[in-house]
């Protein structure tokens, strides 16, 4: 039986959500603090893109690592659901693997996007807000089939 979440774990997932919800995920996927047009509109001080770099290199060998782990224990449930022969206790159990190893990458991942969003004051995060809403419309529609296509 899973161990139930304490307060101050409560307290990070729910700041990563509201984080994380803010921000669209494919925006999340590259260093938007060494892109010149968001230092420049948010106006991060080398001390800040420094910092940001720091935190993003200090997640990455765990995120990679819970990745990893992700992806290898979906595969071994593929595999479980798609031969439909492994007895139910089996099954239950890697089910349960499974989601304990997106959990872990979904607390690093917070954790990391909860530092960053302290390196930044109030207005700046409100600006990378509308930043990533902009930078999200221009990926989409330079990804959108052409006309006849």
């Amino acid at each position: 039986m899973p161990r139930p979440l304490t307060l101050p774990v409560c307290a990070v997932v729910a700041a990563a959500l509201l984080i994380g919800g803010a921000v669209p995920a494919a925006a999340q996927s590259f260093k938007w603090w060494q892109h010149e047009k968001f230092q420049r509109e948010l106006v991060l001080s080398p001390e800040q893109v420094t910092r940001l770099e720091e935190i993003f290199q200090a997640a990455g060998p765990a995120m990679r690592t819970n990745k990893a782990a992700v992806d290898r224990l979906q595969a071994e449930l593929s595999a479980v659901v798609q031969d439909a022969r492994a007895d139910e206790a089996t099954a239950t159990e890697l089910i349960i693997r499974v989601e304990t190893a997106r959990g872990d990458l979904g607390r690093t991942r917070a954790l990391m996007l909860y530092r960053m969003r302290r390196v930044l004051t109030s207005d700046q995060y409100t600006k990378l807000k509308v930043l990533f809403d902009e930078h999200e419309r221009s990926r989409r529609g330079h990804n959108r089939p052409g006309p006849g296509a």
